[in-house]
């Protein structure tokens, strides 16, 4: 359904590690020159550039922004990870490397920016962690106090349902593709998924509430569904809303069954484990 975005310091390690051999290549040496020139009126008017500078400032500065941006989506990003990040050197550094002058050799640079990776994801992983220890608590909660409202039925695999419209057609099987509305939400009520229009799904394909509860209702009837974590997307989460271990809400309309043909049904269970849409 949703993929989740991650940026990582190693990619900036890379960017790095190429970019500071580029200025101790042969072929740098125009820009260590270009460097050493910088107090000219010419460096000075590049400075300034608006949109009638010449293709060639502009160009330059263009260079000169988007590294500038990446570094600070990265600090933007993943501050709490990386600690206290010194701006002035890691401009010194900037200038350095452009010059061909670095303090540190490239074998230093790749180690230190390795170093930093393994940091930032050991910290990353532990807050995951942590994070997903809440979402589980917090699901569990709700599902507690939830479980003792009028009409809440809980079944044997912890999923729990509430009746909001009986239906009076077909019950699908898991082999069954439905045709459904619905509208998924957080416990905290944050909408992550909905349509209004009907929708087709081989059922076997769903999370494994969806593949339960759907096979407890007939075609035009309309339940909520409350999921556990381990029934929805368990310690994976999807996307930015559904975090790891989320317990989920469904408001689902089961608005047609269309059953399987008869040569292919003997295979119909075989993936009932797969996640959804």
């Amino acid at each position: 359904m949703f993929k989740f975005k991650q940026y990582c310091a190693l990619s900036l390690m890379a960017a790095a590690v190429i970019s500071l051999s580029a200025c101790n290549d042969e072929s740098a040496k125009p820009v260590a020159a270009a460097q050493a020139a910088s107090d000219s009126p010419a460096a000075t008017a590049a400075a300034k550039v608006t949109e009638k500078s010449s293709f060639e400032e502009k160009t330059a500065y263009a260079i000169g922004a988007s590294v500038g941006g990446y570094i600070s989506q990265i600090v933007s990003e993943q501050g709490e990870f990386l600690g206290k990040v010194d701006v002035s050197l890691i401009e010194q550094g900037f200038k350095d490397a452009l010059a061909g002058n670095s303090s540190l050799t490239p074998k230093q640079i790749e180690e230190t920016l390795q170093a930093l990776d393994q940091k930032v994801q050991e910290q990353m992983a532990q807050k995951m962690q942590q994070e997903a220890q809440q979402n589980l608590e917090q699901g569990q909660k709700f599902l507690a106090e939830n479980a003792k409202k009028e009409g809440v039925v809980t079944t044997k695999s912890g999923l729990q349902y509430k009746v909001v419209k009986e239906g009076k057609g077909k019950k699908p099987a898991a082999s069954d593709t439905i045709k459904v509305k619905y509208k998924g939400t957080t416990i905290d009520g944050q909408v992550f998924d909905e349509q209004t229009e009907p929708v087709s799904f081989p059922l076997q394909n769903m999370i494994a509430g969806w593949v339960e509860g759907l096979q407890l209702m007939q075609e035009g009837a309309v339940y909520e569904l409350y999921i556990p974590a381990n029934l929805a997307y368990g310690e994976n989460g999807a996307g930015n809303l559904i975090k790891p271990n989320s317990a989920l809400i469904f408001n689902v309309e089961l608005v047609e069954v269309v059953p399987q043909p008869e040569d292919k049904q003997a295979g119909g269970a075989a993936g009932q484990a797969a996640s959804s849409k």
